[in-house]
């Protein structure tokens, strides 16, 4: 009986070639694109789970219960003091390990002098990293790799840029030309999925040694605590008996500790859901275009259906049961279904490095390792096959004999309400849905690009370095570089917008004693406010004459003023009284363009500078090369220890996560759309072409009785734009709510135009496709239509 099937369906194949192609590659298109979205979704939601402890490990965060004018969960702090750890482990049991991290920064490391690398991803660890995470070492053991002062390990990629072919344990890496430290392990790279993914880690006790913090100072905030809860431990219980832990300290009375548990650092770690919400919608567009694909099928395999009544009253002639009918239709179109699955697989793999491009992640196939993604394809093709052929299937074998033979089938329907009329409208609103949301994200895109940023970040180049050497004047080296024409402007800061930013709480003038906003610091020189080009709108800028300004007054945004609640914020005090706002600046933005504009608070920094700072430069457009070779020539002669690189501003602000997101999600879409269009395409094709076969000997009448060919041409065609205005009443409302539900604060809101354009764009798609099928039959002479069969 198999054999039957399968032989009936190759015949039938054949049969109708182009249909039958259609509906295969159609199908297996639909199938590619929802295999796609749905590795790169499953890769979103299995971050950090090559831990293998990863449902027991949970970072301890920090909320500021008091904190007024939270926004954006600026009212949590993934960091903590290094004593956090001490704390928790003798006071509560329920706690395995708890590891303490602290993040490294932009670093350059060096095996030999002319082997010198730039590194972000550094971290200081204790040893109990490796009893909380899980690390694959290739050179050296865990057990012995962080115990020593000065001693560093390494991941393979780093490894192998600073000791090509060599072994690397044992050798010495140097750190920022100062500081020599010994390899103790090389560890395998981590994944890319990975929230702590650090390329080299170095000892915490080599930070006690150098830096010397003490473990023991509560007020030293800029470590990250990792812990590992013993199996069977209630996190939220835990949680309500450790949150209060800090309130007996100076500072900390209004601060309580959050488990964040490590499923979602990647998602949610402060309680938004603006990522979820981005998955969701990747979600949505995979669902619909595997939904446009099956509706494309099932209307093809049920106009098919209605050229085999024949078929079919033969079979019944012959003695064919009923349930051999339908086994024999579900058999057919469950089997193209499965074959236009193992096609969607090859598609996948074409089309998966373009996909991972766009989306900036390691995703990968395999028809070994991925046997559950697979499986569950598989059953998806396999119950879109069920339904496509079970309704030509139990209405075909339900009919009487006569009336097959006769071929009154689905004719009568062709006026009403039918199956295929809701298929087709979902499939035209489908299409334009995805239409609308890729204008509306390319607009979202073009308003980002084009918005006032509060400053000027174009012909800035700027340096994030480390001075070793005491005593370098800033005013001396500016006033230097200044004397080259290539040079407009410098200051000196330690955070610029986009590279970097810097967090605290404070009080105010007229606030409570027990509230406080938390703000974003920045210590600055005297000139960053008009290299920046940020407007001040009231008070003065800081200046040299006003020796005053040194460690007593600062600068604000119009958030903060907003914060504090002060209509004339000049005079007004913060930070217990310590610092005087002598000028308000105009908001810019400092952080990146999703989020708010959050309170931030600028105060002068000394002339003399050494430790991290960013040194920051205007320079003409057109000398930019020059200018760059004159303050490298500078740097190198002021400062010979400390290794530096030049970069330039708008490059920080294009790599920017938030915005890189948004370019991701609209290449994304436009690719889909483009998937989606072309299903519609094809299927409208098929579509059109079935009815005009069902409909020769109509239209051969029609002529006779002297019906024009723009008249056939309407007739074929109306159908379609009506079922079109149909689908725009459900794609318009949808469409507005989704977009408009993307989380942003600087958000471009969608305009009528869009609506206008995405109709067009799909009534021109239906013109085109229906025309060459309706103009040629309506151009037929009728003879040869009546002749027909």
């Amino acid at each position: 009986m198999i054999s039957a099937i399968f032989k009936i369906s190759v015949r039938n194949v054949l049969k109708h070639k182009t249909y039958s192609l259609i509906k295969v590659l159609g199908l297996a298109l639909g199938f590619s694109a929802f295999i796609l979205i749905g590795l790169f979704v499953r890769y979103e939601l299995s971050w950090d789970q090559a831990n293998a402890k990863y449902d027991r490990i949970f970072r301890v965060q920090r909320h500021y219960s008091k904190t007024l004018y939270a926004m954006d969960g600026n009212d949590i702090s993934p960091h903590t003091s290094a004593v956090t750890a001490q704390l928790l482990e003798k006071q509560f049991p329920e706690f395995e390990k708890i590891s303490v991290t602290r993040e490294i920064g932009g670093k350059f490391l060096a095996s030999v002098a002319d082997r010198q690398i730039y590194d972000e991803k550094g971290i200081y660890a204790d040893s109990c990293l490796f009893d909380v995470f899980t690390y694959q070492f290739q050179e050296g053991t865990s057990k012995e790799a962080l115990i020593e002062p000065f001693t560093i390990i390494l991941s393979k990629t780093i490894a192998d840029k600073l000791f090509p072919n060599e072994i690397a344990v044992g050798k010495t890496v140097t750190l920022e030309k100062k500081l020599d430290f010994k390899v103790t392990g090389v560890y395998a790279d981590l994944p890319e999925n990975s929230t702590i993914r650090p390329t080299y880690i170095i000892s915490y006790s080599s930070l006690e040694q150098t830096e010397k913090p003490s473990l023991s100072n509560i007020g030293w905030c800029n470590c990250m605590t990792y812990a590992l809860l013993k199996p069977d431990t209630d996190s939220k219980y835990l949680e309500s008996k450790i949150k209060n832990i800090l309130s007996g300290y100076s500072g900390f009375e209004y601060e309580e500790l959050q488990l964040c548990p490590m499923k979602k650092l990647h998602l949610n770690p402060f309680g938004r859901n603006d990522y979820i919400i981005i998955l969701m919608l990747y979600g949505l567009i995979g669902l619909f275009i595997l939904l446009m694909s099956s509706f494309n099928y099932i209307n093809l395999t049920t106009a098919n259906a209605a050229t085999r009544g024949k078929e079919v009253a033969v079979k019944k002639v012959n003695g064919s049961k009923r349930g051999m009918l339908i086994v024999q239709f579900l058999g057919e179109t469950i089997s193209i279904s499965v074959l236009a699955l193992a096609l969607a697989f090859l598609l996948a793999k074409v089309f998966l490095p373009i996909f991972a491009d766009i989306v900036d992640k390691d995703l990968s196939l395999s028809l070994i390792y991925d046997w559950k993604f697979i499986g569950t394809t598989i059953l998806i093709s396999l119950g879109i096959g069920f339904l496509s052929g079970i309704y030509p299937a139990l209405f075909l074998s339900s009919l009487k004999i006569i009336s097959l033979f006769k071929g009154e089938l689905f004719n009568k329907q062709h006026k009403k309400f039918s199956i295929k009329k809701a298929l087709i409208t979902f499939q035209f609103a489908i299409s334009v849905f995805l239409i609308l949301i890729t204008l509306s994200f390319s607009m979202q895109i073009k308003y980002l690009v084009n918005k006032d940023l509060g400053f000027s970040k174009e012909n800035i180049l700027y340096a994030q370095m480390s001075v070793s050497k005491p005593g370098i004047n800033f005013d001396q080296l500016r006033n230097q570089l200044l004397q080259h024409p290539e040079i407009i402007n410098a200051s000196v800061s330690k955070h610029v917008p986009f590279v970097s930013f810097g967090g605290g709480m404070t009080n105010w003038e007229g606030g409570k004693p027990d509230e406080k906003i938390n703000c974003v610091f920045n210590n600055i020189s005297y000139d960053f406010v008009q290299n920046m080009r940020i407007s001040l709108i009231a008070g003065r800028d800081f200046l040299r004459n006003f020796s005053s300004d040194l460690g007593k007054s600062c600068l604000i945004n119009e958030t903060a003023a907003q914060a504090f609640g002060w209509d004339n914020p000049i005079g007004k005090r913060i930070k217990n009284n310590k610092l005087i706002v002598i000028g308000v600046l105009k908001n810019y933005v400092y952080k990146d363009l999703h989020n708010g504009i959050e309170p931030a608070i600028l105060v002068l920094s000394p002339v003399k500078v050494v430790g991290e700072w960013i040194f920051s430069f205007r320079i003409h457009a057109a000398n930019q090369q020059k200018a760059k070779a004159i303050l490298t020539s500078a740097f190198e002669k002021n400062f010979p220890n400390d290794p530096f690189e030049f970069r330039d501003l708008p490059t920080a602000f294009n790599n920017e996560n938030s915005f890189k997101i948004y370019h991701s999600i609209n290449s994304t879409i436009l690719f889909f759309t483009v998937f989606s269009i072309f299903l519609s395409i094809i299927g409208l094709f098929a579509m059109v072409s079935f009815t005009v076969v069902r409909r020769t000997k109509e239209i051969g009448i029609r002529k006779i009785n002297g019906s024009s060919s723009f008249g056939i041409f309407y007739l074929l065609s109306r159908e379609y734009f009506v079922l079109l205005f149909f689908s725009l009443l459900i794609a318009y409302p949808t469409a507005w709510w989704v977009y408009e539900h993307i989380p942003s604060a600087n958000k471009w809101h969608i305009q009528p135009w869009i609506f206008i354009l995405g109709a067009v764009i799909i009534s021109l798609i239906i013109l085109i496709t229906t025309s060459f099928q309706t103009i040629k039959a309506a151009a037929r002479n009728p003879v040869e239509s009546l002749r027909y069969e």
